[in-house]
């Protein structure tokens, strides 16, 4: 594999992970008054992702280890996609913390991935 390819292919899911457990703060309030939501329901959308990803880390890690880290962090890139994507379309605030759930999956399978490939 190229390393340049992988190189920023690692920092690119790094970076996303990482900054996907704070973005969302700043879009807060905006989310609050769109979906009717209270002010615990929009923190939740934050903790529920952060939640996920500390929670599965080390299991997504042994994952990689044993199916491949490249497999490991395409299926985390389609399935955090795919989430994003849902969570722009949710039609209330459930939907967008069970969504941020998945996101935090994808992003623990993703996360050590990452950092698996550059060792490869």
């Amino acid at each position: 594999m190229n390393r340049r390819l992988t190189l920023a292919s690692s920092v690119a899911g790094a970076v996303l992970v990482a900054l996907d457990g704070t973005v969302l703060t700043v879009a807060q309030p905006s989310l609050q008054r769109s979906l009717g939501a209270s002010f615990a329901e929009v923190q939740w959308t934050s903790t529920a992702y952060l939640a996920a990803v500390a929670g599965l880390l080390v299991f997504a890690g042994r994952l990689g280890d044993r199916y491949g880290q490249w497999r490991m962090f395409a299926l985390g890139m389609l399935g955090f996609g795919a989430a994003s994507a849902g969570i722009a379309f949710a039609p209330d605030i459930g939907w967008v913390i069970g969504l941020r759930v998945a996101q935090g999956v994808c992003g623990a399978v993703l996360q050590p991935a990452t950092l698996g490939m550059l060792r490869l």
